[in-house]
Parts: structure tokens; sequence; C-alpha cells
């Protein structure tokens, strides 16, 4: 789509005729700096209209006798059309060369023109590209982050894993121990009714036993007291023992879900590192090569 002129054939008439009145020669420069703006081929193309409106102002005013007019018409035609032809043959590769000076000078104006939307565009697309791959940049420092606090998760849940795994190892030691005592225990149950049937059977020679009776007594509760320990430390032993594996299940389960986290994380930030540097190469292909323009005067 062109531009419209900037100036007008009154506007180039006038300061033409200012400055052949100021006594000056009406030159191209001089009409474009005298009117301060336009284009030198349009000034050109409407200087030339000026000038030839001038040459048939000066032939109208041309007045003489009418058979001298004809004398002088006559020598004037037979000398202009011996001068004429060539005269006018330049005059119009002039008129065709200032018409295509201007066509040209108003075509590069509107590449310039659309070259300097393009531009603005394009620097437009530059700025937003720009703050999304800053922000993708955010995000995956932040992704990183999250990562490294993952990492870190994860190694205090495999370092309570090692902990669980080294008391569930544990574990076989504190049931066999378990079954000792409960064997102890057997024993000292196994003690204690032969210590009432050995009660039962010396009744009758109670007078005779009754220190061997008192001392079997005596174990008896003995042997009870330590029956009540050991069945307390074998509740303790199993309570432990529960406590261990419901641990160790927790800690297990905690790994499971800090590695599923850690995945997501690490394909987030491949995502995001990867759309930022499609942004960078659809950057660098948007960005136009610096090019130069020289308008002709």
């Amino acid at each position: 789509m062109g531009r419209e002129a900037t100036v007008t054939p009154e506007q180039v008439h006038a300061v033409a005729d200012a400055i052949k009145a100021e006594g000056g020669k009406p030159t191209l420069r001089a009409v474009r700096e005298r009117l301060g703006t336009g284009s030198m081929g349009t000034i050109a193309k409407l200087l030339q209209q000026w000038k030839a409106n001038q040459e048939r102002q000066a032939a109208a005013e041309l007045v003489l006798p009418p058979g001298l007019q004809r004398a002088v018409l006559d020598f004037m035609a037979a000398e202009l059309s011996a001068a004429r032809a060539p005269l006018e043959a330049d005059l119009a590769e002039q008129q065709q060369t200032a018409a295509d000076l201007a066509a040209e000078n108003e075509r590069q104006a509107d590449i310039i023109a659309e070259l300097s939307e393009s531009l603005d565009a394009l620097a437009a697309e530059k700025a937003a590209a720009e703050g999304k791959a800053g922000q993708l940049a955010a995000d995956l420092d932040g992704a990183k982050e999250d990562a490294a606090r993952e990492r870190q998760a994860a190694e205090a849940a495999r370092t309570e894993l090692a902990k669980a795994v080294l008391r569930l190892e544990a574990m076989p030691r504190l049931e066999a121990e378990l079954v000792a005592i409960r064997a102890d225990l057997e024993k000292e149950r196994q003690g204690r009714i032969e210590a009432e049937q050995k009660a039962a059977v010396l009744t009758a020679q109670k007078a005779d036993l009754d220190g061997r009776l008192a001392d079997a007594k005596k174990e008896a509760e003995r042997a009870g007291v330590r029956l009540e320990k050991a069945q307390a430390r074998a509740e303790q032993q199993a309570e432990a023992l529960i406590d261990a594996r419901v641990t160790i299940q927790t800690a297990q389960a905690r790994v499971d879900d800090l590695a599923v986290q850690l995945d997501a994380a690490r394909k987030e930030a491949k995502d995001a590192s990867e759309e930022a540097a499609t942004l960078r190469g659809q950057l660098a292909k948007k960005t136009p090569k610096a090019r130069t323009s020289v308008t002709p005067d």
C-alpha cells in the first residue's frame, strides 16, 4: 500500500514562484530546502510541471504586429522545428527519468515503512520470547531446587531404611532370645509343678521335712517371680518386634513415594530445559539481519 504524498503541486509551484520573484533560480534542491519536507522525486516531478507552465505563459505573453508576428512565427517555427526535436526528446527522457526516480523513491519509502513495522513486530516477539525464556529458566531453577530437596529427603529416607534394616536383621537374635526365655519359663513351670508334687508327696512327712518344704516354697516363689519377669520381657520383645516391622513398612512406603516425586521432578526439569532450548532456537531464527537502504536525492 503506497503512502500519500507529503507535498502538493500548489506548494511546489508557490515556492518556485517565490524563488523566481526573489531573483533566484528555482532548482530542485532550493525548492526542497524551502519546503523542508517531501521526497526529491516527487518535488522534481512537480517542479517540471511548473517549468512547463512557465514556458507556456512566456509564449502566451509574446505580442507583435500581425505581419511581423507571422514572419517571426514562421521563422521561429522553422528554428524551433530544427532545435525542438532533440530538446523534446531530451526533455522527455529527463521527465521519464524524474518520474522513474520519484516512483522508485516512493517504492523504497514503502519498503522502509514495511520493514520498520516488521522490525517492531519482531522486537515485540523477541521481548515476549525473552520473557518466557526467563520464566522457564526460573521454573527450571525451581525444579532443580525441588529435585535437590527431594534427593536430600530420599537420602534421609534411605538412612532411616538402613537403620530399620539393621533393626530387622537383629530380629532373629531377639526371636532366639525369646525362644530361650520361653524355654526357661517352661523349665521354671515344670520345676514349680515338680516342687508342688514333691510338696504333696511329702505332706505326710511334714514334720521331718518342714525345712525342705519351706525351701521348696521359696524356690517356687522365686521361680514365679522369674516367670513373671520372663513373661514381661517376652511381651516387651514382641512389642519391639511389632514396632520395628511397622517402622520398616513406613520407611519403605516413604522411600517409594519420594522416588516417584523425584522422577516427576526430573521429568519436569527435562521438559523445561527442552522448551527453553526450543524457544532460544526460534528466537535466533526470527532475529532479522541488519539491512541498509540508501535513498537517492
